[in-house]
């Protein structure tokens, strides 16, 4: 037995990530893995649903199980949220030195070449499997992995729908260090907290007033500051309130699926839900942190088959697929970008002379 917990953990330390602080945060994976478990069941059913249109949702718990199912997007959510509080955190100790051309070469050697990867396999299979020329592809494409797609079409990517999200993030990545300055440069913790609180319901009520939660602005940073906004707040309280942070209580393992629950509930455009639905996801992160949680398919199976009979068959199939093919693509393509070393070499070849000429894009703040 003890042999084979070895023989696992070794198999998984291969699998570790290098953060830039160097320091490992476990919540912060429980918290991507609570995140990225409803997208996974969300898109099963949505696909199981729109392939197969006979099945019938019948019964009041299957229509219940269905509805919290639809509401997977919420772990998109929670992944702002959670680059809002991981963005933050170098900043939130005063007298760390930053280079915002250091910033934007890590961002740059880090994300683009798993994603332009990735990017370039979609558009092959789409130029393989539909009717689209090969210039019109192309166009998405460029579009796609310039982050623009949303801005330039008014629509998600044809490439990969889902990418949209990314766009959102670097859109936030681009202005995260100055809000993070801005914000942490105030001594008075209970002013800036008390500030930051009421810049986001200020912010949400020109948001509704001005159309912002809806598409297409609502896929951009319009549309969801107020999320990043959190993961900083939560950043404040994580970094200098750390008596509090250290009293870990087992109500806040109960209170997480409550706020689960009343985030599923409340995402939708209405203002108060709205209101609700941001509460209770400062209440999800507030309960990771005091606890540290880890929070630790297609085709016909016959007309008759129960929805969740065909969704659990379809989940049995696919998710190990998935996790197959993120371990492969986690392993060969992104870990190698994140090796310092290997990120030396790389920045050598995307050196901006532009940038040299700025100071203030290299003083250390």
């Amino acid at each position: 037995m003890n042999s084979s917990m070895k023989s696992i953990n070794s198999l998984l330390s291969g699998f570790n990530r290098e953060t830039s602080s160097g320091k490992y945060i476990p919540f912060v994976d429980g918290l991507r893995f609570l995140a990225i478990m409803p997208v996974i069941i969300q898109h099963a059913s949505e696909r199981l649903l729109k392939y197969n249109p006979q099945i019938e949702i019948q019964s009041g718990m299957e229509q219940q199980a269905e509805f919290l199912v639809s509401r997977g997007a919420i772990g998109v959510i929670i992944f702002f949220t959670l680059s809002g509080f991981i963005l933050s955190l170098p900043f939130a100790k005063s007298g760390s030195g930053f280079s915002y051309k250091r910033y934007l070469g890590r961002r740059l050697t880090r994300l683009e070449p798993p994603f332009i990867f990735w990017m370039s396999c979609f558009a092959l299979v789409l130029v393989i499997r539909s009717s689209l020329p090969l210039s019109t592809v192309g166009e998405h494409w460029l579009s796609s992995i310039f982050y623009l797609h949303t801005i330039v079409y008014q629509e998600f990517s044809i490439i990969n729908p889902v990418a949209w999200s990314l766009e959102v993030e670097i859109q936030y990545y681009l202005l995260a260090p100055f809000m993070a300055i801005l914000y942490f440069n105030q001594p008075d913790k209970l002013f800036r907290r008390a500030f930051l609180i009421v810049f986001m319901l200020v912010f949400l009520i020109y948001q509704h007033a001005l159309g912002w939660n809806m598409f297409p602005v609502k896929a951009s940073l319009l549309g969801h500051l107020h999320h990043f906004l959190i993961g900083m707040l939560m950043a404040d309280l994580y970094k200098n309130d750390t008596q509090w942070v250290a009293e870990k209580m087992i109500i806040w393992d109960l209170i997480a699926p409550i706020c689960l629950l009343m985030m599923a509930h409340t995402w939708t455009e209405e203002f108060v839900k709205t209101l609700i639905m941001n509460i209770a996801l400062a209440g999800l992160f507030i309960a990771a942190i005091m606890h540290e949680l880890f929070f630790s398919l297609f085709g016909d199976f016959g007309q008759s088959t129960p929805w969740w009979v065909q969704l659990s068959i379809s989940l049995l199939i696919t998710l190990p697929l998935v996790l197959l093919s993120s371990m492969i693509g986690f392993k060969l393509i992104e870990q190698p970008f994140m090796k310092r070393k290997s990120l030396t070499k790389i920045r050598s070849l995307f050196r901006l002379p532009i940038l040299k000429k700025h100071p203030f894009l290299n003083k250390q703040l």
